[in-house]
């Protein structure tokens, strides 16, 4: 009984790293926007040792005061995109899907935070799993 226990205790400290099932390949930290730029979004699903089953995603930016971004579990800021994620297979560079989205016109000049909120459904069970990539871009 001790043994399953112990199982149980890592699978759950392990999931989370082992599952991150999503990242962002654009915008990259120190990528300048300015408001109302078009923007395409590139999303990557790298390969991960456990299965997900997609929900779906959304891209927000923010603008940030004083140095500090917001946290993303507390506020988004302006969404971009909300809806499915179906990446497809691209030679050598792996599974990943663009978004054409646009950069807010209202959005104030300064540090800013690109946010990708992901949720999949993990394994067998299934289990809710809900992750945030950032990127800290710059609005001009």
């Amino acid at each position: 009984m001790k043994i399953f226990a112990f199982a149980a205790t890592v699978a759950s400290i392990l999931a989370p790293v082992i599952a991150q099932t999503i990242d962002i390949g654009y915008p990259t930290d120190g990528t300048v926007f300015n408001p109302g730029q078009s923007v395409n979004a590139q999303i990557l699903r790298p390969d991960s040792i456990i299965g997900c089953t997609e929900v779906g995603i959304a891209l927000a930016i923010d603008t940030c005061s004083n140095g500090t971004c917001p946290s993303p579990s507390d506020v988004l800021g302006s969404v971009l995109y909300s809806g499915p994620f179906k990446p497809t297979a691209h030679a050598q560079q792996g599974f990943y899907q663009n978004f054409t989205v646009q950069i807010p016109s209202g959005l104030n000049a300064g540090e800013a935070i690109f946010t990708l909120t992901h949720l999949c459904l993990l394994g067998a069970g299934p289990t809710p799993l809900l992750e945030y990539r950032n990127a800290s871009v710059t609005i001009s």
